[in-house]
């Protein structure tokens, strides 16, 4: 892991204008260095390369997406999800998992990254043995996941803040341990609210106050409201939770049940409303990353190209359908292991936003946005003056 090219500080000649907010360390006058070279503590001031110019189109998107998504989770939310792994599933976990190093790259020293391909290759594997070993691989993966949350925290500052950290994931792995079944679900609804964090955070850039409270304000309309709306009851009547067009691929649609709602809710409208919330929050998150990321944050493209110059758009595009259509194949022949291998590969994008979010959310630094030109130049060369 040592030898990962996008791995570690920038190399020489890169622009140092990291589009992250855990971006290089910008010292404030003042500020002692770290007591050990390895001390988990991250930068003071954290560099946030501003939003230039508008994104035309963006928010008209946005709104469009969410209305549509809201629809189709409402009278079709089982068909809406089944499809959305199929068409979207590799896609999304692929330019997810692009955008995270791309725009995090600063955060993802050697030690650290090798700690999380340990943990998640640990989550990946006990999830595919889940169906041959059954519960103890299941308790694995759950141990390990709270293992990448445990390793997010290990980069806090403040020694008695990660203690008291790590003492209150402990509590919550004993009340996983003891309730599995209750945190699949749980957990799942709650993995589906990762993209708001890293919305969240890109909007940082945007210079213009106004422009960034209009949009942080769709993001909790979206990612907050409907859900309360759902769960409230107010679009009851026409709920379903027919497996419809789906139903030759999943049968009556236990499996996806039993993911997405609470045990012991069957037959009951709380059960049609969790359905209806897990359709409409992975259907915003295929958005997210399939098509606001791509179009609003090209400079995280721009930066894994620089590192790995075979990344190419086009191939990483044509890669993920290519594999897309092959997991699509199987989805149709075997629903359950086709998903598990989704799963497997999901971990890995999933599991490093889960770690990269908790490392962000304990960062005492201030942020500061870099002055810029109209353009990011994050990736690019600089030549000596002269030239």
């Amino acid at each position: 892991m040592a030898g990962i090219p996008w791995t570690g500080p920038l190399r020489a000649g890169e622009v140092a204008s990291v589009p992250t907010s855990a971006g290089p360390v910008v010292p404030e006058m003042g500020t002692p260095s770290p007591d050990a070279p390895s001390a988990p503590r991250p930068p003071t001031t954290y560099a946030v390369s501003p939003v230039s110019g508008n994104r035309p189109g963006l928010m008209g998107v946005a709104v469009g997406v969410s209305v549509l998504s809201l629809a189709l989770s409402v009278v079709a939310p089982m068909a809406t999800i089944v499809l959305g792994l199929v068409f979207f599933g590799i896609l999304s976990a692929t330019l997810s998992f692009r955008y995270l190093l791309g725009r995090f790259a600063a955060l993802l020293d050697p030690a650290f990254a090798r700690v999380l391909v340990v943990l998640i290759t640990g989550v990946a594997l006990s999830g595919l043995l889940t169906r041959l070993v059954g519960r103890p691989a299941e308790l694995l993966a759950i141990t390990l996941g709270y293992g990448v949350l445990a390793a997010g925290v290990w980069r806090w500052p403040g020694r008695t803040r990660r203690i008291v950290a790590w003492a209150v994931l402990a509590a919550a792995l004993a009340l996983s341990l003891g309730f599995p079944a209750y945190h699949l679900v749980v957990l799942g609804h709650l993995l589906a609210l990762t993209p708001l964090g890293f919305l969240w955070e890109w909007s940082r850039g945007v210079r213009d106050a106004r422009g960034r409270r209009r949009f942080r304000g769709a993001l909790l309309l979206g990612y907050v409201g409907v859900p309360v709306l759902l769960l409230s009851g107010a679009l009851d009547r026409w709920l379903s939770m027919s497996p419809g067009q789906v139903r030759s691929v999943v049968g009556d649609g236990r499996a996806i049940l039993q993911l997405t709602t609470l045990p012991g809710t069957e037959g009951t409208p709380l059960a049609a409303r969790l359905l209806a919330v897990s359709a409409f929050l992975g259907t915003l998150g295929y958005a997210a990353w399939i098509v606001f990321f791509p179009r609003a944050a090209p400079e995280a493209t721009q930066a894994v190209e620089e590192r790995l110059p075979w990344a190419t758009p086009p191939r990483v595009w044509a890669g993920a359908f290519t594999a897309g259509a092959g997991l699509a194949v199987v989805f149709t022949l075997d629903f359950g292991r086709a998903a598990a291998v989704l799963g497997a590969v999901s971990s890995y994008p999933v599991l490093l936003g889960v770690a990269l979010l908790v490392v962000l959310a304990g960062s005492v630094g201030r942020e500061k946005v870099l002055p810029g030109a109209a353009e990011s130049t994050y990736g690019a060369r600089t030549e000596p003056e002269g030239r």
